[in-house]
């Protein structure tokens, strides 16, 4: 088996659907499996193993989160290669196969991404630099975030006079370039890269371990590298449902800065956690109180909204005091 294709399902069976038609239309010169692990979906999607019969279908009895999951299908899986695929991608005819050439002539790499289109055909940024506290209070502090915008002039002029590793997401995606990790949407991996370093952590739910395991795959000697040679179509945050980049004050967001914790308490040490503590502290501070102002001069219908805002808000900033991040020991 030269390659095994993990899609994780959470409530996404009409873009699923799209995404095993684009593969069996696509994928014909392969020898390649796809296992579908579901998520305790409430939109049911058993009637697709009579369409897939390929497929290997798993269903987990209650949601168990990204890792889990991946790791469920990883361990099932024997192709020397695997592919993270999220469902709501739709392949090509010469996506996984420029993939599997880079991964196989050239020992040092172990992770390789592509050029992802999103449904308007403008490039999806992918690549990005490992987290870092200036990194954080710009997500923190959301007017920062717009300000420095991909397309923004701003964040365009920053970018070309300071050539630091946060504006890594800052480029055209047109070459061949050594990065330090992509996004889990299409992330393909060496088997022996996972038999070395070990399966994704399961003490994250949902966002940043591909983001940790990318980081652990670097610390053990291999390379990430994106491809623009190979593309796929990402209907983004279809499965969630929610856009958490953006900053939208919601249930994903709170588990995005769990992760976060956890990941510079995992690799930075206790002072790089303090101090993004603090940083979240100040950013989530100010916000709740931007929030209770503007609750306090809206009508009764949005007041119930910006209620539901500054919970989770008080949620995320719940989290400074802890210290346990693990998911499994706060669900």
């Amino acid at each position: 088996m030269i390659l095994s294709i993990v899609i994780i399902n959470y409530n996404s069976r009409s873009v699923l659907l799209d995404c095993l038609n684009s593969i069996e239309r696509n994928v014909s010169n392969l020898d390649f499996e796809v296992l579908v692990i579901d998520n305790n979906s409430y939109e049911p999607i058993i009637d697709l193993e009579a369409l897939f019969p390929w497929v290997t279908f798993v269903y987990n009895k209650k949601n168990l989160g990204f890792a889990v999951a991946n790791n469920i299908g990883i361990q099932r899986s024997s192709g020397r290669f695997v592919l993270l695929l999220n469902p709501d991608t739709v392949v090509n005819q010469n996506t996984f196969n420029p993939m599997i050439s880079y991964l196989d002539e050239h020992k040092e790499v172990g992770i390789v991404g592509c050029k992802i289109y999103n449904q308007e055909g403008k490039i999806e940024r992918s690549t990005h630099s490992f987290p870092s506290l200036a990194k954080e209070f710009v997500h923190a502090n959301e007017f920062i975030k717009m300000f420095l915008s991909y397309d923004s002039f701003s964040g365009r002029m920053l970018k070309r006079i300071l050539k630091i590793k946060s504006f890594e997401s800052y480029w055209d995606h047109d070459s061949i370039k050594e990065v330090d990790h992509i996004t889990g949407a299409c992330m393909m991996i060496k088997r022996e890269v996972i038999n070395k370093v070990g399966l994704l952590d399961e003490a994250f739910f949902l966002y940043n371990e591909e983001v940790e395991w990318s980081y652990r795959i670097r610390k053990a000697g291999y390379k990430t590298i994106f491809l623009p040679d190979s593309n796929i179509i990402h209907l983004f945050g279809f499965s969630t449902k929610q856009r958490v980049q953006k900053q939208t004050i919601n249930k994903l967001l709170v588990e995005r800065y769990r992760g976060m914790f956890y990941y510079f308490q995992k690799h930075y040490g206790f002072t790089k956690l303090l101090l993004l503590k603090i940083i979240v502290l100040q950013g989530f501070g100010l916000r709740w109180l931007f929030t209770y102002i503007k609750f306090l001069k809206s009508s009764v219908d949005q007041k119930e909204k910006l209620k539901l805002e500054m919970k989770y808000i008080k949620d995320i900033i719940l989290l400074i005091g802890a210290n346990n991040f693990d998911w499994r020991k706060n669900s």
